[in-house]
């Protein structure tokens, strides 16, 4: 009777240490990669940022002292001017021309004369003591060094990238289809890059609306996600928004097709957003804002570098693959008629926290009702009608609409916009400790990515 009794105590005993193991190994089943694990919220300041956007010094309709002028009064922080084969060399200096290039765009650049900046007139922009009447803003707007639109003039479909701090590039027409050749010289020459507006390399006829809530053929994710592994560090990402969502529709998509090649294999792009603006009505369309510790040119590469960014846009015409609407009734005629794209009450984060033992990412923001999660390219939990600014994803709740698998990403909404966060990759760590990205996001740990 002893030994009976006995026996049912052990095995009371060893149910409770299964229940126990258990429920410690469901608590780590996921280690979360943070992006943002870096940014002190409390301190840190975040910075709007124009990646992609010209003057008529190749195809745009503006003067560079009228370009300046204008992101000026709409609040922008930082600017990258990259016309078409054709590197910045400060907004303040004349840059080599490419006149095939502005002839062939007359109709917006009359072949008018480059009016650049005084020495003056740039240190006013520069330090914010430039006079206007628009702008709230207290600092400065930095010019980033040597920006670029590359592959200036190919055949049949735009197939550009953007680079900047590298001297690569000047008045090369480029190839249709050779993304790797800039992003390479790119990379040697220092600097660092970015794919735009894929999808009109993709969809050459403009067709992407027929597309929309489709997986993208599998060739250009191949050749993207080796683009990217072959220029860790220096190819940094893509435009997954860009200007009015009109030929980038699919590119979050094929974003997530990319990454599910790229981070089994140790890397992390990025998303952004820019306008590609050529005039004044589209400026303001897109844009990325970048979290800083300090305003300087130094920051601006690192945040770009690391992640410490979100993409945002006053457009959006993207469906998931479960057919659910990014911004459901997104009504495009609206934000023209009613001018809301010269506004800045798009969505944004203003908090990301990650809690490893109960698995949940906790997110603080404005301007947002709605949010969106997606993982492995499948929406997972969305929740609409948030009024407290706050919301929270648990990757073990039984509500989930899918599995999480490798990396999630979301997306809040409101009235005027969209706002995207970078991906946090979810690992299996062989040493049940959280990894932590180093620089550039090559991954330098021993991991087991999760199978499904």
């Amino acid at each position: 009777m002893a030994k009976k009794i006995l026996s049912v105590l052990l095995s009371v005993v060893l149910v409770a240490q299964l229940f126990v193991i258990g429920a410690t190994a469901r608590s780590r089943k996921y280690i979360i990669t943070n992006p943002y694990e870096a940014v002190d919220w409390d301190e840190w300041g975040s910075y709007k940022f124009q990646p992609h956007c010209q003057t008529n010094a190749s195809d745009g309709y503006l003067t560079i002292k009228e370009f300046v002028q204008m992101h000026y009064d709409l609040n922008y922080d930082v600017v990258a001017l990259t016309d078409h084969g054709t590197i910045n060399k400060g907004w303040n200096q004349k840059p080599d021309l490419v006149p095939l290039i502005r002839l062939v765009k007359y109709e917006r650049t009359h072949m008018a004369p480059i009016i650049p900046l005084t020495d003056e007139e740039y240190d006013s922009y520069q330090s914010g003591t430039a006079a206007s009447t628009e702008r709230t803003h207290k600092n400065g707007m930095l010019d980033v060094p040597q920006g670029i639109e590359l592959n200036m003039a190919t055949p049949k479909a735009d197939c550009h990238l953007t680079g900047y701090f590298s001297d690569y590039g000047q008045g090369l027409a480029g190839v249709y289809g050779d993304y790797e050749t800039p992003s390479k010289g790119v990379r040697e020459a220092g600097g660092i890059s970015m794919l735009s507006h894929v999808g009109e390399y993709v969809y050459p006829d403009k067709d992407s609306a027929d597309h929309v809530g489709q997986k993208v053929d599998d060739y250009y994710a191949n050749k993207f996600a080796r683009l990217f592994l072959d220029n860790a560090g220096s190819s940094l990402g893509m435009g997954i928004n860009s200007a009015t969502d009109a030929h980038t529709r699919c590119d979050r998509i094929l974003y997530d097709q990319i990454l599910q090649k790229t981070i089994p294999n140790g890397v992390v792009p990025w998303g952004f957003a820019f306008s590609d603006s050529h005039d004044v009505r589209s400026l303001n369309d897109a844009y990325t804002m970048l979290m800083m510790k300090d305003f300087d040119m130094n920051n601006v590469r690192s945040s770009m570098e690391n992640g410490w960014s979100f993409a945002v846009s006053h457009y959006s015409n993207g469906v998931e693959l479960n057919g659910m609407e990014e911004m459901p009734g997104f009504d495009e005629d609206k934000v023209y008629d009613e001018k809301l794209y010269l506004q800045d009450n798009t969505p944004m984060v203003t908090r990301i926290d990650v809690d490893q033992e109960n698995g949940t990412i906790n997110i603080e923001g404005t301007n947002f009702d709605r949010i969106t999660w997606v993982s492995n390219g499948n929406v997972i939990r969305r929740e609409e009608n948030i009024t407290n600014g706050k919301a929270t994803l648990n990757l073990y709740s039984d509500d989930l609409l899918d599995e999480p698998y490798l990396y999630v990403r979301f997306y809040i909404t409101g009235e005027n916009g969209i706002c995207y966060a970078q991906p946090f990759v979810m690992l299996r760590a062989r040493n049940s400790r959280p990894l932590r990205f180093p620089r550039r996001m090559i991954f330098q740990h021993s991991f087991a990515v999760l199978q499904p």
